[in-house]
């Protein structure tokens, strides 16, 4: 029975292939998507990169997806997609297997599920600032029923810490685990209207790092003195006082 010839590329006009396919148009796209890597590319070229990268992986023991196995790869945790302050922060960096790493790949760029990156309008607030600023009642007083309130005491207790505010060093890395897997499933399909991210951050670059694109951030630069009289009226832990004093002097610090 003879079969129907392929029809025309919509772009071009050139006749398309056996398998319906533009011999023209399916390069071109091949060789854009590849142009495009290779901007990113030179981050792993640089200088500072190879340093950085033998930093991560000695100082990491465990792929910190939490599959147990030993790192080989550095992710970056938020995209740098060639923006230098992402690519070459420290904190921005965690090390991990590889198939970890490509399945986290996959997600981010939309090849898991077999889909288009689907986008959500989610209105995403990060509220900073020292110690006893006022960041979990200011949250309190601006959220919703139903938003996301994403709080690292409030984890830290979940993961079970039995204090509000002083936690097992242990929890530590778990606590930032959990932390950074809400927000990045933020960039994820959901039907989740309004996320609060309550964290210290007192670099630019810190909190860069935490917020997602698009992402109202909100500093709460609570005077250090309020802020320690605070922490002396509800009896917080040891350090917290320390703590205040070390977030405005890193701040005041990157201001300049």
């Amino acid at each position: 029975m003879p079969r129907r010839p392929p029809g025309r590329c919509t772009t071009c006009g050139t006749r398309r292939d056996a398998q319906n396919r533009c011999p023209r148009c399916k390069p071109s796209r091949r060789r854009t998507s590849g142009q495009k890597r290779a901007e990113w590319r030179w981050v792993y070229d640089d200088a500072r990169w190879a340093p950085l990268r033998d930093q991560v992986l000695s100082e990491e023991a465990l792929c910190r997806a939490g599959c147990g196995h030993p790192p080989t790869v550095v992710d970056h945790i938020r995209p740098h997609r060639g923006d230098e302050q992402l690519a070459f922060d420290r904190a921005n960096c965690q090390a991990m297997c590889k198939p970890c790493h490509d399945a986290k790949t996959a997600h981010e760029t939309g090849f898991a599920g077999g889909g288009a990156k689907r986008l959500t309008t989610a209105q995403v607030t990060l509220v900073c600032g020292p110690p006893c600023s006022g960041k979990t009642t200011w949250v309190r007083e601006h959220a919703e029923p139903g938003d996301l309130v994403v709080d690292w005491d409030a984890l830290a207790q979940a993961l079970g810490s039995p204090h509000p505010w002083d936690h097992p060093t242990a929890l530590t890395p778990f606590i930032a685990e959990a932390r950074d897997a809400v927000t990045a499933r933020l960039s994820r399909s959901h039907n989740v209207e309004r996320a609060w991210i309550i964290a210290t951050a007192p670099r630019d670059a810190d909190r860069r790092r935490l917020a997602p694109d698009g992402a109202h951030v909100v500093v709460l630069t609570t005077e250090e003195a309020e802020c320690v009289r605070r922490a002396r009226q509800d009896n917080r832990p040891a350090g917290t006082i320390e703590a205040i004093e070390s977030w405005w002097r890193t701040h005041r610090a990157d201001q300049h």
